[in-house]
C-alpha cells in the first residue's frame, strides 16, 4: 500500500466518479467562458493548495481548450480541523505570485465546508486591493449552517462572500479523493468517496503510529 492511501474497506459511497468529475469540470469551464464577468478581462485563477490542485489543473486545461485568456497563481492555506466537522484555525501562507492589485481574481477551491478558509482568503485579496474576486468551488457542503447561505443564491449572505461558480452540492459527509484529504490521507484518489467513521479511526491510528 502506498503511503497516505486509505484501504478500500474504509471508504464508503462514491460521491463523484471520474466521469462525473470531468463532466462537472467541463460544465463549470463553459459557465466561466460564457460569463459576462470576464468580457475584456484576463482573470487570475488563484488555486488554493493543496486540495484544489486537481480541480484547478483540470479547469485550466478545459479553459485553454476554449481559448479563454487567464493567468494562474497559487496560494497555500492550511485549515487545522477539530475532527471532521470543518471547524478550526486557518493559516494563509506568504504569497509569491503575479501582482494582484486591480486584477480580477477567481479563487479556485476544492470544497466549501465551513466559510472559514474562504473568508480568510477574501480578506487577503482585499488587502491586495484586487478589482474583483469571484469564487469557484468544486464542492459545496450543505451543512445546516450553510443552508441559508445557499438559499440566498450564495450571493453575499450576511458576512459570507458570493460563490460565483459551483460544481456539485453534497450532503454533510466527510469525503476524500480528487485533492480532498483527511490528515493528508486519501488526497490522490481519482474519484471522490465518503470516508467512513472506521476510516477516520484508521487514519488517526496511522498518524499515532507514525509519531510514536
Amino acid at each position: 500500500m502506498e503511503k497516505f492511501e486509505i484501504p478500500e474497506s474504509m471508504l464508503g459511497e462514491v460521491i463523484a466518479s471520474k466521469e462525473r468529475i470531468q463532466s462537472t469540470v467541463k460544465r463549470v469551464a463553459k459557465e466561466i467562458y460564457y460569463s459576462i464577468d470576464y468580457v475584456g478581462q484576463k482573470p487570475i485563477f488563484l488555486c488554493l493548495r493543496e486540495g484544489a490542485v486537481p480541480f484547478h489543473r483540470d479547469l485550466a486545461r478545459e479553459l485553454q481548450n476554449l481559448s479563454f485568456p487567464f493567468e494562474n497563481a497559487w496560494l497555500k492555506t492550511h485549515h487545522h480541523y477539530s475532527g471532521v466537522n470543518g471547524t478550526g484555525d486557518v493559516k494563509v501562507f506568504p504569497y509569491e505570485g503575479p501582482d494582484l492589485e486591480e486584477r480580477l481574481v477567481v479563487i479556485v477551491e476544492d470544497i466549501i465546508d465551513s466559510s472559514e478558509t474562504i473568508i480568510k482568503v477574501c480578506d487577503f485579496l482585499d488587502e491586495q486591493q484586487v478589482s474583483q474576486r469571484n469564487i469557484c468551488t468544486f464542492l459545496f457542503k450543505e451543512r445546516p449552517e450553510n443552508v441559508e447561505w445557499r438559499n440566498t443564491g450564495l450571493n453575499g449572505y450576511k458576512h459570507l462572500p458570493e460563490v460565483r461558480h459551483m460544481g456539485l452540492f453534497i450532503e454533510p459527509l466527510f469525503v476524500v479523493g480528487y485533492g480532498l484529504d483527511y490528515r493528508q490521507f486519501g488526497r490522490s484518489g481519482d474519484e471522490i468517496r465518503v470516508l467512513t467513521p472506521e476510516g477516520q479511526v484508521w487514519v488517526d491510528d496511522q498518524i499515532k503510529r507514525g509519531s510514536g
